[in-house]
């Protein structure tokens, strides 16, 4: 889920925002979607998953779609001709951002990023492969199988 959001991410801050950038930042979005629902799919075999948690998760999944819905509405012209619609034609090129952002500002998000998200995604799983003498999936997962409700 960190690739399908950090792609996109990546594409709009060093990328000149266009169609493609877009195209690819919706299909980053629908592409975590299909992960979450996997992903509490495969929790609930494992463990209880809470309403909290849930809810919590769902909080977490409405930020790729807010990200989209700004960069939409910033660039309106270029999200209608991805559809054939509006008075702009379609861009499909690679090109950087120009000017680029200033580099304080992608060091210090980089460096959040890596802090807030990367290194407690990593301390989780050594954690989880420590408690499962390390198995990626855990026993009790393996041996409830199929019983995954929604």
């Amino acid at each position: 889920m960190f690739v399908e959001v950090g792609i996109p991410l990546a594409a709009a801050m060093f990328l000149k925002v266009n169609a493609l950038v877009i195209a690819i930042t919706i299909v980053g979005f629908f592409a975590h979607e299909a992960t979450a629902l996997w992903d509490v799919s495969y929790a609930s075999t494992a463990r209880e998953v809470t309403p909290l948690e849930q809810h919590v998760d769902s909080f977490l999944e409405m930020i790729p779609l807010m990200a989209i819905v700004t960069v939409v509405s910033i660039h309106w012209g270029q999200f209608l001709a991805l559809f054939g619609a509006g008075s702009e034609a379609a861009e499909f090129d690679i090109e950087r951002k120009s000017p680029p952002l200033p580099s304080l500002y992608v060091f210090s998000f980089m460096t959040a990023v890596l802090l807030f998200e990367l290194l407690p995604y990593l301390e989780e799983f050594i954690r989880g492969l420590r408690t499962n003498r390390g198995q990626l999936v855990p026993a009790q997962a393996r041996s409830r199988k199929g019983d995954a409700t929604i």
